[in-house]
């Protein structure tokens, strides 16, 4: 569960509020409204390790 750097606050995620702003998802804090996170829309998975076969 996040918790808010500003406030304090600690929500389930699907409680945080979401915009996208130029391909950018940006996840903002239901309570203060404080940024809490921004992440690229359509970008590939942190994890791009492939196995090889």
């Amino acid at each position: 569960m996040p918790t808010c750097r500003i406030c304090g606050a600690t929500h389930d995620a699907d409680e945080l509020q979401r915009h996208i702003t130029e391909g950018i998802l940006i996840v903002h804090c239901p309570d203060c409204h404080a940024p809490m996170g921004s992440y690229h829309v359509g970008s590939p998975a942190v994890d791009t390790k492939r196995a090889d076969s």
